[in-house]
């Protein structure tokens, strides 16, 4: 009798989970056993229909059930590559499989073995049918793939995908379901799956609508549970109260006429609405979605000025170094008239200073800063760090804020302050979210949109460039460098297991530098450089050592260079629209001509989807259009560094967002403890404690 497995037991305990196999589980976030049925198969190959050999046509995908001829090795003339050959029959024809570098074959196909073979078939002379690498099963045991529709996991390591189904069925097989946190009765009504069910649909479905009703089941408890651990700690910042600050006109007109350019009206209206909810005693909680270039980290310095005009600190979390420090610049600058102390806190040697770029801030200095008061601090999670918020924090700012776990959050606003207030929260985001779905997804804030650009902007090119045309962007970006300007060239994350597109980008920097842009001076920026790799590359990017920058999406956010006027951007169609849009902001931030090239092999329905980066400049009209055409993909995308709050519902989950609103809703006004929501009150819990680091 198999011991059973429990949901947070680690995944050491599946039987068969070799050490590579945990290492690479390890480095997909998978630790427990309730992780690895939580994460989901990045998408199905069919193999469900049994299809007779004399059927199966050119490029079709098939399992094929027959006997095994022979299997012979075949003569190569390269030492190191072997290739073998499967001949393999049914009662209406006989067809070939090659295999390579799979001496074990030999062993396993015996003459009048019966077995499974899946996988596209390819019709070449003078061979006939072939298959090349196909999936083979003993038609003896169940099967993993053979007659189904196979999940397909990302993989990491040396993790195979055989080995990932092997050991997914048996965990399936031994594991010790939870109880269901939803009702009965209301996953009637809203026509959802059981949550046991729902999750041997994901992993184990009859049908590719068996999986989505799966996905859909789990994506709800998920938005669900975000929404609780949101709206709790709502009602208890709520209750505590935050320190009223009042409006000061006179200061407010002086730090306006300081700016080196006016404000937007849109800059405007949400910088009133900021401080009409810092007037009341109540929390503000307050979302500013702003388009690419327009300007939010104005708004926030010119609230951050006006907090610490009344005797407050603030404090601004960023997800990234990278991202900390250009706001940090960005203070500096806007402060530099009104003797604001700030620094700059991240987990890197060199920190800015009350304006001094040099001078280390040692952690007794920090502490010190926080204790004195009346200052703005800038900095990533090395903020949440013991003593390092000021006890008079009265705004928080979050930038990114889904990149942030809800655990940080409260870090940041709960129990920050001596005499049991809260901050004010003003939460900033470039991604460009539609609105009905920023309104589900954001349900515990306020929403203020930024959509003008500052004047002097100029619109941005676009050029799709297919195949060949990619010269035309190499030419761009040597022309660029004559004229003293930068650019980017950015490469996409192949596949979740190409360690954060380091690879590709690492390859793409050797090819250019030995062709179209030999002569000029390269950088490299990816997710596994460490920080201060990260803060040295952007510096020579900025001050001239660096001329084109060849990075992952990285740079997606936060990177603020001027002079930086080109943007390629390899594998294009890998991309949703509005990650394109938030890439091609990175330049056009200056009132120099700026352009985008986006750079395909695709065809068809993708090459016209990228087509509409050349007609569309506004962030959320490509929002919207990326609903239309892309018709799904992760909420909030995945990002090169950090964990998504979000990783299983779906930019079209609209329903299901708003489902678990309402009952996230319905849940904490009868039970605003959770204590009669067990289940729910745990999984709020653990969101808390689930660390989003850098």
């Amino acid at each position: 009798m198999e011991i059973m497995l429990h949901w947070e037991e680690p995944v050491s305990f599946v039987k068969g989970a070799t050490a590579p196999v945990r290492k690479a589980w390890e480095s997909l976030g998978i630790r427990t056993i309730g992780d690895l049925l939580l994460t989901l198969p990045r998408r199905y190959d069919d193999f469900s229909r049994i299809t007779k050999i004399a059927e199966a046509q050119n490029g079709d995908f098939v399992t094929l059930e027959g006997t095994v001829v022979k299997c012979i090795k075949l003569n190569s003339f390269r030492k190191r590559f072997a290739i073998f050959r499967l001949m393999f029959e049914d009662e209406t024809g006989k067809l070939n499989a090659n295999f390579f570098n799979q001496p074990w074959v030999l062993e396993e196909f015996k003459p009048g073995r019966k077995i499974f073979l899946s996988g596209k078939i390819a019709i070449k002379a003078p061979y006939g049918k072939t298959l090349v690498s196909p999936i083979w099963e003993p038609a003896e045991a169940r099967t993993l793939a053979a007659g189904k529709v196979a999940p397909v996991y990302g993989l990491a390591g040396t993790l195979i995908q055989k080995t990932y189904r092997r050991l997914m069925q048996y965990v399936l097989e031994n594991v010790e379901w939870p109880e269901d946190a939803v009702a009965a009765g209301e996953l009637e009504r809203m026509k959802l799956l059981p949550l046991q069910e729902a999750i041997r649909a994901v992993h184990e479905p009859n049908s590719s609508n068996h999986a989505e009703q799966g996905r859909r089941r789990l994506a709800f408890d998920e938005v669900l549970g975000y929404q609780l651990a949101l709206g709790a700690e709502r009602k208890r910042s709520t209750e505590a109260g935050a320190p009223a600050i009042p409006f000061d006109q006179n200061f407010a007109k002086k730090f306006v006429e300081s700016l080196p350019y006016p404000l937007t009206g849109d800059q405007k209206k949400s910088v009133w609405a900021a401080l009409q909810d810092m007037e009341r005693d109540q929390p503000m909680r307050r979302l500013i979605q702003g388009d690419v270039g327009s300007g939010k980290t104005v708004v926030a310095a010119f609230l951050a000025a006006h907090v610490h005009r009344h005797g407050y600190s603030v404090a601004l979390l960023a997800p990234t170094d990278i991202l900390a420090r250009q706001h940090a610049i960005t203070f500096q600058r806007l402060f530099a008239m009104h003797n604001i102390p700030f620094a700059l806190v991240t987990r890197t040697d060199k920190r800015l200073y009350q304006g001094r770029e040099e001078e280390v801030l040692k952690n007794e200095q920090v502490e010190s800063l926080a204790a004195q008061g009346n200052v703005v601090l800038v900095g990533t999670h090395a903020l949440l760090e013991n003593g390092r918020l000021p006890k008079d924090l009265a705004l928080a700012i979050v930038d990114e804020q889904h990149r942030f776990g809800v655990g940080q959050r409260e870090a940041l606003l709960l129990g920050s302050r001596d005499d049991g207030h809260v901050p004010h929260l003003l939460s900033m985001t470039a991604t460009p979210i539609p609105r009905t779905l920023a309104l589900t997804l954001y349900g515990d804030l306020d929403i203020s949109l930024i959509v003008e650009k500052p004047a002097g902007r100029l619109p941005i090119t676009t050029k799709v460039c297919h195949g060949e045309q990619r010269e035309k962007a190499y030419q761009a970006i040597r022309d660029a460098i004559g004229r003293k300007e930068k650019a980017y060239i950015v490469c996409p994350l192949i596949d979740p297991s190409d360690a954060l597109g380091v690879t590709s980008v690492t390859e793409e920097w050797k090819s250019l530098s030995k062709g179209p842009l030999e002569g000029i001076k390269l950088g490299l920026l990816h997710g596994r450089l460490k920080p201060k790799e990260k803060e040295e590359t952007m510096e020579a990017f900025k001050n001239g050592d660096v001329d084109v920058l060849i990075a992952t999406s990285v740079i997606e956010v936060g990177v603020d260079v001027p002079q930086a006027t080109v943007i390629a951007i390899e594998g294009a169609e890998r991309f949703g629209l509005a990650q394109l849009h938030q890439l091609r902001g990175r330049v056009g931030r200056s009132t120099m001509p700026s352009s985008c090239y986006l750079l395909t092999d695709t065809e068809g329905p993708g090459l016209e989807r990228l087509m509409t980066m050349e007609r569309v400049q506004d962030g959320f009209r490509l929002a919207e259009e990326d609903l239309k055409l892309r018709g799904s993909g992760q909420l909030l995308g995945t990002q090169q560094s950090g964990h998504e709050a979000l990783t299983i519902a779906r930019i079209t989950d609209g329903d299901i967002i708003s489902q678990a609103r309402d009952e996230a809703r319905r849940i904490l006004d009868t039970d605003p403890d959770l204590t009669k929501h067990p289940l729910w009150k745990r999984a709020v819990e653990g969101m808390r404690d689930a660390a989003h680091l850098e």
